[in-house]
């Protein structure tokens, strides 16, 4: 979703703007941080690598690797389950101070064992229609394969968000 219109923005329109800016430094730090700095990501050890297009980057270790030693289906639906939200939150459509993001649905199509140390997910938002946004998910591996395509479904709540006010 590029250059939504601003009228349409949920929550504060100014701010949802500000939102989908170019670059990492357009959106406030807060929101980057208190969306990634969970204690599972951490565990997992994601990490936002990207902004337009939203790229987030998971490194395959004992953690996130199945007992066959490929991706964890869990740990691979953590990474696009992050890289859909963030691509949401950042996408200007959305005033996360005012807004909650949920997910409410997640489907993944595992294509390929990832051949590397790391896999990527790349998100990008295709709809967005009053509370619910839909982000199209493409897992990479090392060597740039397509391993997974995954849609995610976020639900935008009123309330909550970092300034707990409505949306």
């Amino acid at each position: 979703m590029t250059g939504p219109d601003a009228s349409r923005a949920l929550g504060d329109a100014s701010a949802a703007a500000r939102l989908g800016g170019g670059s990492l430094e357009d959106v406030p730090p807060e929101v980057l941080v208190a969306g990634l700095a969970l204690p599972l990501h951490d565990y997992l050890g994601l990490q936002l690598i990207g902004l337009r297009p939203v790229v987030v980057e998971l490194t395959l270790s004992e953690r996130t690797r199945s007992l066959a030693g490929s991706l964890h289906g869990g740990a691979g639906a953590t990474l696009v389950d992050v890289a859909g939200n963030v691509a949401v939150a950042t996408s200007g459509a959305v005033d996360v101070t005012r807004c909650t993001l949920l997910t409410g649905r997640l489907e993944i199509e595992y294509r390929a064992v990832p051949e590397g140390d790391r896999v990527r997910a790349r998100a990008e938002v295709i709809e967005f229609a009053r509370r619910r946004a839909r982000v199209e998910c493409v897992v990479t591996d090392t060597r740039r394969r397509r391993i997974a395509t995954a849609v995610v479904t976020t639900l935008v709540l009123p309330g909550g968000g970092f300034a707990e006010a409505v949306c």
